[in-house]
């Protein structure tokens, strides 16, 4: 049940408490009464037929005679105490129904208020024995505010399964990723040592770029996790878009070249508050991972301008473009829709979730789609004044499918 149908904590015991007094009212003076007229009735049966006949007189307002008066006032002499002794017992009888009644109805009240605690309480325990699949789970609505303990544990509960299996997917794709450049070092740095091979300057150079690899998978991590933590540093200065990237078209033109790739700009000028090492990375991560993925398209197209209040660099290909799936996944950190493809893709799976950072960190965002007519596109966009950086909700990242 949800906590918006249920009466609040507070209004369930204003409820409770005015019912309370209500019933003690309602037995007090009901009871009294009803007990009163049947106290009335027996002692007329009782009464002798002269004090009866004074008594009726009187209700008439009649005056009754003198041998009529005196019978009755013997006979209220002599009935006047037991009458005064059985209502003070049916008054003790009606305080102890209304007692038990009141306890029965708190006792509903508190096992209403306290079975959603419960359930919260065992779900805690279970979850600090290490059981993160444990839910909450009550079968009394309880209150308001219950219900909503319930669904706020229950939504902690998922996103620390989350966090856990996603912790546990990225230290084992981060030993995958360092295990190749790391095997590669020290089977070369061995065979060195054991003069299998000669430390000439080919060797050298390849030892270097495997240590380059293991670098640039240390500063993307390093990158993701302090945007996470909002202390990404970011030197922001006035820049242009569109200089940005056609510089960096510049650099990427031999890569793009040799996988059989070409590439078309149309860049209008986007001037932007920002730092340029910053979106430079994200830039060439996103052409990178165009030209990775989309080389069954042959072109690379990327926009630049403004729309609104933002800069706006736009890569979009005319390869298989993503899944649905992948739409939704894409910026996880380490996620391949297909992983046992992922080799011949190459790339470490962190390119993405760096871009999302740079995006977030400059209060911008990153967003993947389709493309119409076929392919993949994605959007960088950069505020043209200094944003408050965006919270990252950690996704992680992938290489496009």
């Amino acid at each position: 049940m949800k906590f918006g149908k249920n009466l609040s904590l507070r209004v369930q015991l204003i409820l409770a408490m005015a019912g309370c007094v209500l019933l003690a009212v309602a037995f007090g003076y009901g009871g009294l009464n009803l007990f009163g007229e049947y106290q009335v009735t027996r002692v007329k049966a009782e009464l002798s037929p002269q004090a009866l006949s004074a008594i009726t007189k009187l209700e008439k307002n009649q005056l009754p005679s003198t041998d009529e008066m005196k019978e009755l006032l013997a006979t209220d002499d002599k009935i006047g105490q037991t009458i005064l002794d059985q209502q003070d017992f049916a008054l003790l009888v009606l305080s102890i129904v209304a007692m038990l009644v009141g306890g029965a109805a708190a006792m509903f009240l508190a096992n209403r208020i306290a079975a959603p605690l419960d359930g919260v309480a065992t779900a805690l325990r279970y979850l600090a024995a290490g059981d993160l699949s444990v839910r909450a789970i009550s079968r009394s609505p309880g209150s308001a505010e219950a219900s909503k303990l319930i669904t706020d544990f229950n939504i902690m509960a998922d996103a620390l399964q989350r966090y856990d299996r996603e912790l546990t997917e990225g230290a084992a794709a981060i030993a995958h990723e360092l295990r190749t450049p790391l095997t590669i070092l020290r089977g070369r740095l061995q065979g060195m040592k054991d003069h299998v091979f000669e430390p000439s300057e080919k060797e050298i150079s390849g030892l270097i770029l495997q240590v380059e690899a293991l670098s640039r998978i240390v500063d993307d991590l390093q990158t993701v996790s302090f945007a996470e933590v909002g202390i990404l540093t970011l030197h922001r200065g006035p820049i242009d878009l569109a200089k940005v990237v056609g510089e960096l078209s510049h650099f990427v033109a031999p890569e793009i070249k040799d996988a059989g790739m070409r590439l078309n700009l149309s860049l209008t000028p986007a001037p932007v508050f920002a730092d340029p090492f910053r979106v430079r990375q994200a830039a060439l991560a996103l052409i990178t991972n165009a030209c990775r993925h989309a080389r069954s398209g042959g072109v690379i197209d990327i926009d630049c301008g403004l729309v609104g209040d933002f800069g706006i660099i736009r890569v979009m290909d005319r390869g298989p473009g993503l899944s649905s799936l992948a739409v939704e996944n894409v910026f996880r950190l380490f996620w391949r829709e297909d992983p046992s493809r992922a080799r011949d893709y190459g790339g470490s799976g962190i390119g993405l979730s760096v871009v999302e950072a740079i995006a977030s960190a400059h209060g911008g965002s990153i967003t993947a789609s389709h493309r119409a007519g076929g392919g993949a596109q994605f959007e960088l966009r950069i505020p043209q004044k200094p944003a408050t950086p965006a919270p990252i909700v950690h996704k992680g990242s992938t290489q496009a499918p």
